[in-house]
């Protein structure tokens, strides 16, 4: 029973050898898939992007604007 676990193991390991060593199932850059997944990240980071900065530039007028229409906001 040893022999043949041995025996197995060994030929596992020298058949696995030449797979290991195969080539040609690499790429050189993306497909059409990779960069259809690029675009749609892209514009879900554009569609974020674009609000945030309507809110940011709101919070900029709302802090440094000026003082009468702060005065107008705490009276009604």
């Amino acid at each position: 029973m040893k022999n043949t676990l041995r025996i197995v193991t060994l030929m596992t390991v020298l058949y696995a050898n030449s797979a290991f060593a195969a080539t040609g199932t690499e790429t050189a850059g993306f497909s059409l898939i990779g960069w259809i997944f690029l675009g749609f990240l892209a514009v879900i980071v554009t569609f974020q992007f674009v609000p945030a900065l309507i809110m940011l530039g709101s919070m900029m007028v709302g802090i440094f604007g000026k003082a009468k229409d702060h005065q107008e906001v705490t009276n009604n």
